[in-house]
């Protein structure tokens, strides 16, 4: 993901610094150059190979869950865990390669495709979407900061015979994991209310460093403790806290376009976006597998709560690399994340005008109190990402690819016989166009001939509808399963 955000936040800041030197461009020049700044990304970014492209898809998906998914396999058994995991990859495998199905060569990223084929409407549920799970990422993402920060903490204070709390307890009148989060805040507070993060984004790179330290570390803490592999817990029917982590964890279909428009060989798209599930599903397999046998056995550790599994592994150098690794590389991507998620709520509401100051700040301080109240409390991290993975993301992997699939091949009103209806539903867009950021466009799709006879439209509204079906139960599942534990 971070390199991902680190591209987005690169373009739309280059967006943001244009229309800031240029302030008297009317509407319909800041969308030309919009879209010339989204074309110049494309034409300038250098082509990848096909293992380069798998790679960079594969490294979207991969990050802060495998923290806590050696946990959620351990509980949920092993197999169950891995079947799991299979289908929630081929599902969102699917979806993924249905965007792309339907994404027409000049279209630079999702959202013109929606809204040549949905209409706003459509596309105002995937920004809001978007929005709100990468909003819940920051909270994630910093809720893991404050877990691996006050591990060293707690370190530096028992070297030093320092009195602090239990991470467990809520305290303010020592040392606590509130103190810790809220200093924390504070820094970061200041970094998010910059407007140019230059130097973020070209630390972010180096994150993988972190994750391959940590995927290593976990599968050489399993293999070590391979003998405990016979009483592991293989099988249980208690999974719907692990379908919604895996929602989120395969859920790159944001920023699947912009990643596959600098495939060298465009004709491979489809065979790329399917390996590169294929290989997160073995990464993330690999690292839930080891990494239950792990920590098979083993109780957690004082400085801990259990939500991730560097709770339960012995507290050594090696472990607080890791966690010192973690640290940083979270630490990188939260900035991001917040000026991501700031930028797309307020091109919801100013389209590309920039907002007064003090929006930004109010906005900015909102996410920030709202983030630290999460953790202050110190609710679950797999909580957070099964809930807004299953609910927010059925209509991220479900809804929209399914919606886009089924409209472009078997709609009454074609496309180009509904140009302004596709656009906004209302009058409204046909007596303001350019309320829309995106310019006029051949409303026609690829040719999907070939496509509409595999199946007969009956089997293919059966089989999609049922996977939507799927994606609804998990979300409603997810909602009622807090109530029940």
């Amino acid at each position: 993901m971070a390199n991902a955000l680190a591209n987005d936040a690169l373009i739309q800041q280059q967006i943001d610094q244009q229309v800031i030197q240029n302030p008297n461009l009317s509407f319909a020049q800041k969308k030309s150059l919009r879209k010339s700044i989204l074309k110049a990304s494309v034409a300038n970014a250098p082509k990848n190979s096909s293992f380069q492209t798998i790679l960079s898809v594969s490294n979207t998906m991969v990050g802060s869950s495998l923290l806590v998914i050696p946990v959620l396999f351990q509980q949920s058994g092993i197999l169950s865990a891995l079947i799991v995991a299979l289908v929630f990859c081929l599902i969102s495998c699917k979806t993924c390669q249905l965007q792309m199905v339907h994404n027409k060569p000049e279209e630079l990223d999702l959202p013109q495709t929606i809204v040549r084929i949905l209409g706003q409407k459509y596309n105002l549920i995937f920004n809001i979407t978007n929005i709100i799970i990468l909003y819940f990422a920051g909270v994630v993402y910093f809720i893991l900061i404050c877990n691996m920060l006050y591990s060293l903490v707690q370190l530096i204070c028992r070297q030093w015979d320092m009195d602090y709390a239990p991470k467990t307890d809520f305290v303010l009148s020592k040392l606590s994991y509130q103190w810790c989060g809220i200093v924390y805040m504070c820094l970061l507070y200041l970094i998010m209310l910059q407007k140019n993060l230059s130097l973020i984004i070209k630390l972010v790179q180096y994150g993988i460093i972190s994750i391959i330290a940590l995927i290593l570390y976990i599968i050489t803490k399993g293999g070590i403790n391979m003998a405990e592999i016979v009483n592991a817990n293989l099988f249980t029917l208690d999974v719907v806290t692990l379908c919604g982590v895996f929602s989120v964890a395969f859920m790159v279909h944001s920023c699947i376009v912009p990643i596959m428009k600098n495939n060298l060989m465009q004709q491979n798209n489809l065979r790329d976006i399917a390996i590169s599930f294929g290989w997160t599903w073995i990464i993330y397999a690999l690292v839930g597998v080891f990494g239950a046998i792990a920590i098979q056995g083993k109780s957690v550790n004082p400085s801990g709560d259990g939500s991730t599994v560097l709770d339960y592994l012995e507290q050594n150098a090696f472990s607080y690399g890791i966690q010192v690794l973690q640290l940083l590389q979270l630490t990188t991507v939260f900035p991001l994340l917040a000026f991501i998620t700031r930028s797309q709520f307020f091109a919801l509401i100013y389209k590309l005008e920039q907002p007064p100051q003090k929006w930004f700040v109010i906005y900015t301080s909102t996410v920030a109190l709202s983030t630290l109240l999460f953790q202050c409390l110190n609710i679950s991290v797999s909580l957070i990402l099964s809930l807004s993975g299953a609910v927010i993301g059925f209509f991220q992997i479900y809804l929209i690819p399914i919606q886009l699939h089924m409209t472009c091949l078997y709609a009454k009103k074609k496309v180009n016989d509904n140009k302004a209806g596709l656009i906004n539903d209302t009058m409204e867009y046909i007596e303001n166009p350019d309320e829309s950021i995106f310019d006029e466009q051949d409303f026609k799709c690829i040719d999907h001939s070939t496509l509409k006879k595999r199946f007969n439209k009956q089997t293919r509204f059966i089989i999609y509808y049922m996977i939507m079906l799927i994606g609804a139960m998990m979300g409603f599942l997810n909602i009622i399963a807090p109530f029940f534990k």
